[in-house]
């Protein structure tokens, strides 16, 4: 497969991806799935928020058509290709239901445990067969523990990153772009074409997402995402000198990686439940040090872009020692993100964010037009009055 054809396959995921968005944005506001402004939150329109639709119906059309017009990719994988899309169903329904009514953690945790054991089961693993071989008759039965973490794992922090405008499309469009390159390398045409479809449909959905959005993922979007991200980098395994990459696909995801690490070890310390949300975010933090949700979407995608050149920098020249420096420059880089914007830390959870006024040396916006306030969305910070 040559790169024209897999621009191809790209520009195919880009396509359906976009002529998507308007009829989630429709069903959106017919199921009453709108984001309303309030004021802990940055935006000041009612926005639909099933933009999750059209990134899955993006996604598997474009598989679809590709394996009907040219199997090659797939040739051998439909068993796992369709779990592969029955999982993601229940974990997309499960983030649709969320979008709409708002579940309790625990039940969409347990969706995602049954989808990440049904993805599992049909062959997808962090490591190959037989690679604990040390643990005796335990070792295959910690390859499967491990696996089935990994998947709700990434999911998980994965919709951690899906805190402003551009975000998630943005770090899933750099991301699957990384697993292309090691995909071609490897020689895996099925993780190459899939990559391949996700950074489409990520860019189609970008073109509305990118600030100022005109609709948002939702938990829709960014948990099939994040599911999806997992489960391709797991395509890795039991392919020559790609059996160890998982560390790899680690070190991409980065910035939401030590976001969520933050986000749990912020929970404990405060004496928080690990499920209850706060916006101490590493976005958050920034957003108050920039004002504006571009140069936030622009800041982060930086950052990913450097944890993705450090995976293949490791990947093509370290590649026998790949997992474990993916796994120390990962271990580095949060501590020093966590300790530089002091994610350990609340503080954020006491204000609120707003856009429109000046205060502690913010920029003072009042004097614009309504339209330009919403596209830069310049930050407030107020005390909260409860």
């Amino acid at each position: 497969m040559d790169v024209m054809l897999f621009g191809g396959i790209g520009l195919l995921g880009f396509s359906f991806s976009l002529l998507c968005v308007p009829i989630s944005r429709w069903v959106s506001r017919r199921l009453r799935a709108v984001d309303f402004p309030k004021p802990e939150k940055v935006h000041r329109i009612p926005m639909p928020r099933l933009g999750g639709l059209a990134i899955f119906c993006g996604f598997w059309i474009s598989v679809v058509v590709l394996r009907w017009i040219y199997d090659e990719p797939f040739a051998g994988f439909d068993t796992k290709l369709f779990g592969l899309f029955t999982g993601s169903a229940l974990v997309l329904g499960i983030g649709v239901l969320d979008d709409i009514y708002g579940l309790a953690a625990t039940v969409k945790l347990l969706v995602e445990i049954a989808a990440a054991v049904l993805v599992v089961s049909i062959g997808f693993r962090v490591l190959p067969h037989g690679s604990l071989g040390f643990f005796g008759p335990f070792g295959d039965l910690l390859v499967i523990f491990g696996s089935v973490l990994w998947l709700v794992w990434v999911t998980n922090v994965f919709n951690l990153a899906d805190g402003l405008d551009g975000l998630a499309a943005g770090i899933g469009g750099i991301v699957s772009l990384s697993i292309f390159v090691i995909g071609v390398s490897l020689g895996i045409p099925w993780v190459s074409a899939l990559s391949m479809i996700l950074f489409g449909v990520c860019s189609g959905f970008l073109v509305h997402n990118f600030p100022p959005a005109r609709i948002f993922m939702g938990d829709s979007g960014s948990l099939f995402l994040g599911f999806m991200f997992a489960s391709v980098i797991m395509g890795f395994s039991g392919t020559d000198g790609g059996h160890n990459l998982s560390p790899l696909g680690m070190l991409m995801l980065g910035v939401p990686m030590i976001d969520g690490v933050g986000a749990v070890l912020r929970r404990l310390v405060n004496g928080r439940s690990i499920f209850k949300g706060d916006r101490d975010h590493l976005h958050y933090k920034l957003l108050l040090r920039n004002g504006s949700r571009r140069r936030v979407a622009l800041i982060i995608y930086m950052m990913t872009l450097a944890f993705s050149g450090l995976a293949l920098l490791i990947y093509f020249k370290f590649n026998g020692q790949g997992p474990l420096l993916a796994f120390g420059g990962t271990c580095v880089a949060a501590v020093l993100v966590v300790k530089r914007f002091r994610l350990l830390e609340l503080y954020i959870s006491k204000y609120y964010l707003l856009p429109g006024r000046s205060v502690s040396g913010f920029l003072l916006d009042e004097g614009k037009p309504s339209e330009v306030v919403h596209e830069e969305a310049h930050v407030v910070v107020s005390q909260s009055s409860t």
